[in-house]
């Protein structure tokens, strides 16, 4: 039987053509951007040249910039005249799409406003996360982790807005208990935890103490499997008896000899272990 083939949906037609168009018939998005931040990317747009921006063709023959304001603007403080672009033919709905993804794709924009973003992509305009995943390029367990973050408590999200807590931090306490996210949050923050040190402070809250200690014993036994499995290739390779009184972080280990035999096929170990460290 043949395979069934499935068919995806084509959610924005993303043909366009490239242009020069004049830039007082762009319009854009009201931003609000500092001056300074706007003379220093125009510096850089004058030493580097002005990037391609994304528009979308209106009925009036204007056109609406879908991303990149603050470049926008920066090339309209140069005094340029026009700008190359890549225009599109979108519906509002569609441009907004667009726009909203570009925005993910190409801006530096912190955890939770990607998550903010993303829930929008998928609440108004009726997204999976695989199609957010495949509009962004990144993977949906990446989109996934992501909109975890907004399952946090506000507390939690206000500490990773004003960066006090990162979001590989705040993604650790996903599963723990509303009620403790932010005691949580603050012990982190204050002990300098890392996210691993995090996360292994979560597994052991929600962990029940029997199964820690039943993982701490097999843990352990490991460890002692491994000493064992150590101390007889020591005993084939030296053919004699080695003994060990310790652990896996300190000890002694003894070599025993019966004969001068043993004690010359020990020596000539060592001179063969000497050898190889000197080459």
């Amino acid at each position: 039987m043949a395979k069934k083939q499935t068919k995806r949906r084509k959610l924005v037609n993303t043909e366009y053509e490239e242009r020069e168009i004049l830039v007082h018939k762009v319009t854009h998005k009201q931003v609000s951007v500092a001056e300074k931040d706007i003379k220093a990317r125009a510096a850089y747009i004058l030493l580097d040249g002005a990037p391609v921006f994304a528009v979308n063709f209106m009925q009036d023959g204007g056109y609406k910039l879908l991303a990149n304001e603050l470049d926008f603007l920066a090339v309209k403080s140069t005094g340029a005249t026009h700008v190359k672009a890549r225009v599109y033919e979108f519906s509002e709905k569609r441009a907004d799409i667009f726009r909203i993804t570009e925005k993910l794709k190409t801006e530096n924009l912190g955890a939770m406003d990607k998550a903010y973003l993303m829930k929008t992509l998928i609440d108004d305009y009726s997204l999976t996360q695989d199609d957010v995943a495949a509009f962004i390029g990144a993977s949906r367990p990446a989109v996934a982790n992501t909109l975890r973050l907004l399952t946090l408590v506000p507390e939690v999200v206000g500490m990773v807005e004003s960066g006090a807590l990162s979001a590989g931090h705040a993604r650790a306490l996903v599963k723990v208990p509303k009620e403790k996210q932010y005691a949580f949050a603050s012990e982190s923050v204050h002990r300098n935890y890392s996210v691993r040190e995090m996360e292994r402070a979560v597994k052991a809250y929600l962990t029940p103490p029997e199964v820690l200690a039943a993982e701490k014993e097999s843990l352990k036994a490991a460890k002692n499997e491994e000493l064992r499995a150590f101390i007889e290739r020591m005993r084939g390779v030296l053919r004699t008896k080695v003994s060990l009184i310790g652990n896996d972080k300190k000890g002694r280990i003894y070599i025993d000899y019966y004969s001068p035999e043993d004690l010359y096929r020990i020596e000539e170990f060592i001179d063969i272990v000497e050898k190889f460290g000197e080459e």
